[in-house]
């Protein structure tokens, strides 16, 4: 039997709908408060009316109202039926109920003046209350009011009392005010219901422009992936003959030859590394962009690095006639990753030194320490860059001034990798400069704490002596290695080939730690081993050692404050990571 689908609702359609449902509601809500005031109502005029006409009365007005409510709740669920007809059945049922309260008004007949107001009060507070409970469907309002008002006027007037015209006069005005709140209640729903329909049309539209912007920014990084995917096997399938032609004009150069042939190959020989430092920083582009770099931040003393890499670029300061000089007071260690930092100043420093004049120029290396952070100034006094280009020089195979005389080729990648290594290490860089006064990059590196620097010096002391420590590792030849390692620590070492082997050991024995290798085989990964580990011994301290070198996996490793060390790992490392392991609470 094939399904029945409603059509489209429109939202002037939505919008009936919504009245109707507002109506079914209040109409539900009311029970017990139209049972009360219907006693009280019975109750003065019970001594002064016949007992079978207020009993009839009580009722009726019982009865209508159950009959209404439940009405009313079957047609706002009822969608298969036309709303233009249910909402006439709503005005019907209005009627109904208009009439059997607001026959309460011929009651007065039998009542004294002083009961007459009372019961005057009663049926115009009823008809008050309709302006919260019907107004969202004007014509029900004034079907269900209009019987309470006017019959209770006309009962006034009939007096024939200037007191009687009065009461039946301010009845109608009354009448009248609560016909104007109707409308302005109306109103303000309707434009409440309106903002919302605005407001859910603009969610929508927000939500799929979302939607639209996260295609883009996937495609966008798929295409930056597969862009550094294709650079790095470029440059690495480039390795191999440049390697060859190297050797070949080493060896070229040794044979007899004219001043000529000499000159020539030495220009082959420059060309030569131009397209190695090309491909060299190709591959560091294509390695941070697709995320395969992992900084792993460790105390540094920064004196001797920057010494190292100054004594890199001595002899290319020294061709250049450029004097690099270096000043970094000794003992400052910072908190970094120490090959990307030595990766950043050395980009730098070569970049000053090529923009320095030639025969002239310097290059300045700074070192500045505060509390938590330490300042590391490059400078040179080279042609400047413009403000407008600040931004610009760091971008991709940008060249300022690449047609000033004498200075070196370059690529145009090297600030563009100094960004991304900027970024990976959470290091912010400025650039300082203007046209024809040199150019100055600063580099904030996070402090080494001092404490950190006191137990450097001391030299950690661990130890595994009289340990048990679980090893859980697929590969014969690792377990054997592991074993191997663990015993010249002095420590029992228990091995385990899969999980099922490794809860077996578990249940046997007590281990102070477990060794557990991230890919298991069979599709078996390091998380999963530990939660099923760490399901039977909960405080189960635990190493994970990858080849890996995947982001996401650093970050599950902290999530799940799981230690984490990568292949090749040495036994000292290993020792010490165990050690600390078990020593965390």
């Amino acid at each position: 039997m094939n399904a029945t689908h409603a059509p489209p609702v429109s939202a002037s359609a939505e919008l009936d709908e919504r009245r109707l449902q507002v109506v079914a509601e209040q109409a539900m809500g009311l029970r017990w408060q139209i049972l009360l005031t219907a006693t009280i109502v019975a109750a003065i005029v019970w001594h002064a009316v016949p007992t079978a006409a207020v009993l009839a009365w009580f009722a009726a007005v019982i009865a209508s109202r159950e009959w209404r409510a439940a009405a009313l709740a079957r047609m706002a669920g009822d969608r298969t039926r036309r709303i233009d007809e249910r909402l006439r059945a709503t005005v019907h049922w209005n009627l109904l109920i208009g009439a059997c309260n607001g026959s309460a008004a011929l009651f007065m007949a039998w009542l004294d003046p002083a009961l007459d107001a009372v019961l005057t009060m009663i049926l115009v507070s009823w008809g008050a209350g309709a302006v919260s409970t019907s107004a969202t469907v004007m014509r029900a309002f004034l079907a269900y009011a209009s019987l309470l008002f006017i019959p209770t006027a006309l009962m006034w007037a009939l007096a024939g009392s200037w007191l009687g015209w009065g009461v039946a006069a301010l009845v109608l005005m009354f009448f009248g005010v609560q016909i104007r709140f109707a409308k302005r209640n109306l109103q303000t729903f309707e434009e409440s219901f309106r903002i919302r329909l605005e407001n859910q049309a603009l969610a929508t539209s927000l939500e799929f422009e979302r939607a639209q912007l996260a295609i883009a920014r996937d495609a966008a990084v798929k295409a930056n992936q597969e862009k550094s995917r294709f650079l790095a096997g470029a440059s690495h399938d480039l390795r191999q003959p440049l390697q060859a032609m190297a050797l070949n004009i080493g060896a070229l150069r040794h044979l007899p030859m004219d001043a000529d042939a000499l000159a020539i190959a030495k220009v082959v020989d420059s060309s030569l590394e131009q397209l190695r430092s090309m491909l060299d920083a190709l591959l560091d582009v294509s390695k941070l962009d697709s995320g395969v770099v992992v900084a792993q931040p460790k105390r540094v003393q920064l004196d001797r690095l920057i010494a190292a890499v100054a004594a890199g670029f001595g002899a290319a300061a020294a061709q250049r006639k450029v004097e690099l000089r270096c000043e970094c007071p000794p003992e400052i260690a910072v908190q970094t990753d120490p090959d990307l930092l030595r990766r950043m100043l050395a980009n730098l420093i070569d970049n000053a030194i090529k923009f320095s004049p030639a025969h002239g120029g310097h290059v300045d290396v700074v070192v500045k320490a505060a509390a938590t952070q330490v300042e590391v100034t490059v400078r040179d006094n080279g042609p400047g860059i413009a403000p407008e280009h600040h931004r610009l020089v760091f971008e991709d195979l940008v060249q300022l001034h690449h047609d000033a005389p004498g200075r070196p080729p370059g690529h145009g990648l090297g600030l563009g990798i100094v960004r991304r290594l900027a970024d990976l290490l959470m290091v912010p860089i400025t650039l300082e400069s203007d046209s024809g006064a040199g150019a100055t990059f600063r580099l904030s590196v996070p402090r080494a704490p001092p404490t950190a620097a006191a137990a450097e010096q001391a030299g950690p002391a661990w130890s595994l002596a009289g340990r048990c420590v679980l090893v859980l590792d697929d590969d014969s030849m690792v377990r054997g290695a592991y074993l191997n390692a663990l015993d010249a620590m002095g420590c029992r070492a228990l091995a385990a080939a899969n999980l099922e082997e490794a809860l077996n050991q578990l249940g046997l024995a007590a281990p102070d730690a477990a060794v557990v290798d991230f890919r298991l085989g069979g599709g078996m990964e390091g998380f999963t081993a530990i939660d099923r580990l760490r399901a039977l011994r909960p405080a189960l301290p635990v190493v994970m050692v990858t080849a890996d070198t995947d982001a996401a996996l650093v970050e599950a490793a902290r999530h799940q404050a799981v230690p984490l060390l990568r292949k090749p790992v040495d036994a000292r490392t290993l020792g010490q990571t165990l050690s600390a392991a078990i020593a965390s609470p």
